[in-house]
Order: C-alpha cells, then sequence, then structure tokens
C-alpha cells in the first residue's frame, strides 16, 4: 500500500486550459450509440400524420421528426420529462446532435407528446413494419402479457362513492344557504335602494362551492357507470384522473393505474398494444390478436397467455376465428385443484398436458415478460406522465416504440 509522501508524483491537470474539441457533436460520441440508431431510424419513418396536423400559415413549427427524435431516445435513456428533455439539451451531447442547432423549451416538447398522442400508434406500426423487413417480428408464436403502470394520481386525491354522496349532500345545503342569504341582502337592498341591476357576480365562495360539487358529481357518475350493480361504498374514485382505476401491482399493493398489455413476437418485438381501465387481463385476449393482425397483415400462428386470459367466453371466440392457443388454466407451476367448469376449459387442460403444448408454452414466461422488465427496469417507465386512457394510450405507444428500436437494433448488431 502506498504511502502518502514527497516522493509520489500525480498526473498534472489544469481546468482553465482551452481544449481542442470536435467541430460536430456527433463526432463526440462514441459511433455504437443507440443514438445514431434512432437518428437513422426516424429518417426513414413516414410521419405523414404528424405533419398534416400543422399549418401551412403561422410561425414555423419545429420539426416534428426532430421531436419524435427526442422523445423515442429519452424513453430509451429513462427520461420521461419534458423539463428533463430540455436541461438535457443544455448538456447532453446525445440530445444536443439529435436537436441540431434547435433548442425547443419544456412547454413545446410537452405539448408535442399529447399533440401525438394518436400517431404514436403509427410510429409502433412503422417499427413493426421495419423489423419484418429486416426479418424479425416472427408470428410463430405470439406471447400476450399485461402490466399495471401507476397513474399519475394518488389515493390522497380520491374518495370513496358513499364520502362523494355525503360531501355532495353538503355542498348543496351550504349553497342553498348562500344562495338564501344572497337572495335576502338582495331583497333588503332593493328596498333601500330600488332595483339595480344585479351586477357583481357570483361570490366566489359560492362558486368554489359549485365547481367542488360538479367535479364530485363527475367522479360519482363514473365510478356508478363503471362498477354498475357491483358497485358498493368504500369503492373510490381519484378526481386528478377520473379514467384510473385501483388495481393491485406486482408488489401486492393497490394502486391508482392503467392496466397495460403487449403481444410480443417470438423475437421481442411489441406487435401490438393496448390501454385499459380494467384490471382483468380477460376481455383483452380478442381485441389483442385482431390488433396483431391490424398492425402485421398476420395472425399469430399460435398465441400464448397466462390464466389472467382465460374464459369460456374467450375459447369460444378463439374456437370460431381458428386461431389456436395456449392458455393456462390455472397458476403456472402450481397443480390445479378441481376440474375446471366449461367444455373448452376442459379441453385446455387436456391439450397444456400433450408434449408439443408443454414445450410452446414454456416460451411464454419469458417472451411476454421480459418486455415490461426492460421497460420497467432498463427504462425505468413504471409511472405514466399523463391523464386519460387516450393520453395514456399515445404514452405506452410511445414506449413500446423506443423498446422496439432498441430489439431491433441489437437484433442487427448481432
Amino acid at each position: 500500500m502506498a504511502v502518502m509522501g514527497e516522493g509520489i508524483q500525480f498526473k498534472e491537470y489544469e481546468q482553465q486550459q482551452g481544449q481542442l474539441l470536435p467541430s460536430f457533436v456527433g463526432d463526440a460520441l462514441d459511433p455504437a450509440d443507440a443514438v445514431f440508431f434512432v437518428d437513422d431510424l426516424v429518417e426513414g419513418l413516414d410521419l405523414r400524420s404528424f405533419e398534416r396536423r400543422y399549418e401551412a400559415l403561422g410561425e414555423r413549427a419545429y420539426p416534428p421528426r426532430m421531436l419524435l427524435k427526442l422523445w423515442l431516445f429519452a424513453a430509451i435513456a429513462g427520461v420521461y420529462s419534458g423539463r428533463e428533455i430540455a436541461r438535457r439539451l443544455a448538456w447532453d451531447l446525445r440530445f444536443r446532435f439529435l436537436a441540431g442547432e434547435l433548442r425547443p423549451d419544456f412547454r413545446t416538447i410537452n405539448r408535442f407528446r399529447e399533440r401525438h398522442r394518436e400517431d404514436f400508434a403509427a410510429v409502433l406500426r412503422e417499427t413493426v413494419r421495419i423489423a419484418r423487413r429486416s426479418g424479425l417480428a416472427k408470428l410463430g408464436r405470439v406471447a400476450i402479457d399485461g402490466t399495471k403502470l401507476r397513474a399519475n394520481t394518488s389515493r390522497h386525491k380520491a374518495m370513496s362513492h358513499q364520502r362523494m354522496q355525503e360531501a355532495e349532500a353538503q355542498l348543496d345545503d351550504e349553497i342553498a344557504q348562500i344562495l338564501a342569504q344572497m337572495d335576502e341582502l338582495n331583497e333588503s337592498e332593493d328596498d333601500e335602494h330600488g332595483d339595480g341591476d344585479g351586477g357583481g357576480g357570483l361570490p366566489a365562495e359560492l362558486q368554489r362551492r359549485e365547481q367542488r360539487r360538479e367535479k364530485i358529481r363527475a367522479a360519482r357518475e363514473q365510478i356508478e357507470a363503471e362498477k354498475g350493480e357491483k358497485l358498493e361504498g368504500r369503492h373510490q374514485k381519484s378526481f386528478a384522473d377520473l379514467e384510473a382505476n385501483m388495481m393491485k401491482t406486482g408488489e401486492g399493493a393497490m394502486q391508482y393505474c392503467y392496466n397495460a398489455q403487449a403481444a410480443t413476437s417470438e423475437d421481442g418485438i411489441i406487435v401490438a398494444t393496448a390501454i385499459s381501465t380494467s384490471p382483468s387481463d380477460a376481455p383483452q385476449l380478442v381485441p389483442m390478436l385482431e390488433a396483431v393482425r391490424a398492425n402485421t397483415g398476420e395472425r399469430p400462428v399460435v398465441a400464448l397467455a397466462d390464466a389472467g386470459y382465460r374464459s369460456e367466453e374467450n375459447f369460444e371466440k378463439l374456437r370460431r376465428r381458428r386461431q389456436r392457443a395456449l392458455v393456462a388454466i390455472g397458476r403456472e407451476g402450481k397443480k390445479g385443484k378441481k376440474w375446471p367448469k366449461g367444455r373448452l376449459s376442459q379441453r385446455m387442460v387436456r391439450m397444456l398436458r400433450l408434449p408439443w403444448a408443454r414445450e410452446l408454452y414454456a416460451h411464454r414466461k419469458t417472451q411476454g415478460e421480459r418486455p415490461f422488465a426492460e421497460i420497467k427496469q432498463r427504462m425505468r417507465f413504471r409511472r405514466v406522465s399523463l391523464r386519460g386512457t387516450d393520453k395514456v394510450r399515445g404514452e405506452w405507444d410511445l414506449v413500446c416504440a423506443a423498446l422496439n428500436i432498441v430489439t431491433i437494433g441489437r437484433a442487427l448488431e448481432a
């Protein structure tokens, strides 16, 4: 072990000394950096749907192709904040390379993501098209799975149905009292000064209560429509995002979430996506298979899904469509205690016992769950930033398109 002393020499360095930097930002980056692949791939995309949303008149807009590059690369880098992207344009050479000499502010960056939420589905389809042209996105077997994404709200911004009813009744009383007081005041002023013009508008305290009542009423009507006859007083709804619902996360906690769906090809390409506000996966099985066909022009040879997609109704729909599928009846690795009800469910149990079916189904976990592991761990996307099903669907499509870009790049390098 070296001992500090007069004989030890260290390299000299000078922080204030000028340095000769590359003339082009790209020259300072590693040629193998993913930023170059994102840049090349987006340049080859058909973005007419993006460009049609801009007016011909007025000030020139920032190029949608450049903003899309920023969001796709940001997702790959685990960045989902417009403010953070704007900050990185000041110091991160990769973001500066994508933006060129332009420096959009965070409002422009955020507005782009909201404005083009419907167009990100087309971007996802474009990544699937590129993957298939490269010999990827094989549909011999497609795994369908779902994961819970935390919504941009919390239980602290929610109220139970019972409490909503009580709060509405209380606000009705308070509003009635304020209106009665206003009537008395108006009558006394009329007696003293004669008929007035009724100016002045509504008092701020009345406006606040009416706005609060309307907010509670909208949440109550939403939860009543969702739960129907199953509604209980304990069921709650968030005021910040009326479309998010309480779901059980992988950690076992109940949180406001969206149910994100993905259909994954044999080689890890996400070929279809969906967003659901229901914690149940079962209603998504057939729509996801239809989405795969819409995005690729083909249907899977066989679909793989876990027990969350099991239902006699689903099996009947698959039978009518002549779609081969292997869907677990019970928990994987656990022996079912009871023989399932339903002729088609019993048939699925017998099929899953066959050697060829067991061999195929063994791929489900790694094939279906690996994209979620990459998205949540490496890309750090566990909570959505936007609110409302339509906006969250666009956000999910954008993230899945970014993962497809990573998967394509990785396959081409191999």
